[in-house]
């Protein structure tokens, strides 16, 4: 073997100490996007939300996991943070009409399904034309096959692991909305519940849990299952529904 070879190699990926990487960075002038969710409780357990993190949002069925994108979405631009939107679940027409005023956000003009080459294709030209610092998709079932599929929790996996390198690469905050398999009623959702695949918990940063408290007409809990920033883990916020968004219910 020809040792020299590596003593002298100055490629694009060579070997550097975490000192010069520091210096590195410092030079680029590069910032990390940060961004806070405005639900203040959330915020000081997470720090906010980092681009390059992957954000799984779940919850039982109807439990309110659109509404919090829909709210991130308008909290996120007061800050000047755009969003690019995929949403499957809806048609175009009832996406805009479930938001209490039509925010500003990105969406392509059509959709595919299974096709994660072009929607990393739509993030780069959104990002590119327009400056976008935050990805909403709804939700992770559509990305795959899943009739199929012959191991699905493998191939979510592969899904999960893809969309967060992109958010890595691109330093965005991409949010994926997962489905919750049946749970029992008085038992807390956790993020061993998320439907098919424990992988989307072990490859996300931030696992966020959101349902219905049963003997209120608008009221929620939302969940940080976990953080892996900040190491917050089981943390329970109670939020509310006002004037089409998700608030902080205040303590009285």
């Amino acid at each position: 073997m020809d040792f020299n070879k590596y003593l002298e190699y100055e490629g694009p990926d060579k070997i550097i100490t975490s000192f010069e990487l520091d210096d590195i960075l410092a030079q680029s002038g590069e910032q990390t996007l940060c961004v806070n969710s405005k639900l203040p409780t959330l915020d000081r357990h997470i720090e906010g939300f980092e681009g390059g993190e992957l954000i799984a949002i779940s919850g039982p069925r109807k439990g309110g996991k659109t509404l919090l994108a829909q709210s991130l979405t308008v909290y996120f631009l007061e800050q000047e943070i755009k969003s690019l939107w995929f949403s499957y679940e809806l048609t175009p027409k009832q996406f805009l009409r479930s938001f209490p005023e039509i925010p500003f956000f990105l969406t392509p003009l059509k959709l595919k399904t299974q096709a994660l080459p072009w929607m990393k294709e739509r993030i780069i030209e959104a990002l590119l034309k327009h400056g976008i610092g935050v990805v909403f998709i709804d939700h992770l079932h559509f990305l795959f096959d899943l009739a199929r599929s012959k191991n699905t929790s493998l191939e979510i996996g592969q899904v999960v692991r893809f969309l967060k390198s992109i958010a890595i690469e691109y330093n965005l905050i991409i949010f994926l909305l997962c489905h919750m398999k049946k749970i029992s009623f008085d038992k807390d959702p956790d993020d061993s519940d998320v439907r098919d695949s424990s992988l989307v918990s072990s490859e996300s940063d931030t696992g966020l849990i959101l349902w219905r408290i049963k003997t209120t007409d608008n009221q929620a809990w939302l969940k940080v299952a976990y953080s892996r920033r900040t190491g917050a883990f089981d943390k329970k916020i109670k939020i509310s529904k006002v004037n089409g968004l998700l608030r902080e219910v205040q303590d009285e």
